[in-house]
């Protein structure tokens, strides 16, 4: 069974189709296992998207973290999306299991919004790159606008 710190769910700004720093600097980093999907739904926070773990179906990909810099990406990883550990925070790091295309899953990371939704919008589909592309704002909040 894979050790769930090896591993990353991404569904927004990381994604390697989705132009960002920082899905470049995890490219960097860490190996695309797969496309992938998990439990849960993204929803629309302005400029960029959040996800709630179960209900409904999240589309992303699959990485693992270079072993000889897991603890420098995770630091830098928490740093960008605001994770400390506060209740307060927008995101918090959960584990949770992922599939991957071809029938694997695996145990993995993924950055979980934790404020309530109220009446956020949802993605379509849970799939981020096409609303991404037709988003101004998001857009924007990735410096491609």
């Amino acid at each position: 069974m894979s050790r769930a710190s090896e591993y990353l769910f991404v569904y927004g700004t990381l994604r390697s189709d989705i132009p960002s720093s920082m899905s470049k600097f995890l490219r960097r980093r860490a190996t695309l296992v797969g496309k992938a999907t998990v439990e849960g739904r993204l929803i629309d926070l302005g400029g960029y998207p959040g996800f709630i773990a179960g209900g409904g179906t999240t589309k992303g990909e699959l990485y693992r973290i270079n072993a000889d810099q897991e603890a420098e990406t995770w630091q830098m990883l928490d740093a960008y999306e605001g994770v400390s550990g506060l209740p307060s925070e927008e995101y918090r790091r959960i584990e949770l299991e992922v599939r991957v295309g071809g029938g694997g899953k695996f145990h993995a990371q993924t950055y979980e919004y934790q404020l309530p939704a109220g009446n956020k919008p949802e993605i379509p589909h849970g799939d981020y790159p096409p609303f991404y592309r037709n988003n101004p704002d998001h857009r924007k909040f990735t410096g491609n606008d």
